[in-house]
């Protein structure tokens, strides 16, 4: 029986070794979908928090309101957003992601989401929920930390 320090020793690899696996991949889907990965990156957030100005993408995303501007500048040259109207200050533009151009990514990651779905089959109710929770507290202090540096 592995002691709790082991234990937290082999989640802490896994965790660093899935960041690599899911690095390489979010690499490949980009590389396939024909922008970067910081541009992936953005079309995730879009896709996940809906519509957006450049200023909360550039929050959201810690880049310059700069790079952010040049970054939907080619994701909608590519096709994949469009900007609007911001209906709430007529001055700026809330950016969206095209429907058909999400539904084209997602299909990249329908291999992975059906293995992930199949090995979730393997766990309990009560074990998922505390992957569940372990991996949302995981991200909030990755982001404190990425906030930090």
């Amino acid at each position: 029986m592995e002691t709790r320090d082991e234990l937290a020793d082999g989640i802490v690899r896994a965790m660093t070794d899935l960041a690599g696996a899911m690095g390489r991949l979010n690499d490949l889907i980009a590389q396939r979908s024909g922008v970067g990965p910081t541009d992936l990156l953005c079309l995730h957030t879009l896709n996940r928090e809906g519509p957006s100005t450049a200023g909360a993408l550039s929050a959201r995303l810690g880049r310059t309101t700069g790079a952010i501007t040049q970054m939907i500048d080619r994701l909608q040259r590519a096709g994949f957003v469009r900007r609007r109207p911001n209906p709430e200050d007529r001055r700026s533009v809330v950016v969206e992601a095209v429907p058909d151009a999400l539904t084209r990514i997602a299909a990249l990651y329908a291999g992975l989401d059906t293995r992930s779905r199949r090995l979730m089959g393997e766990f309990t109710q009560e074990q998922l929920a505390a992957v569940h929770a372990f991996l949302v507290a995981s991200h909030r202090i990755a982001v404190q930390e990425a906030d930090e540096l």
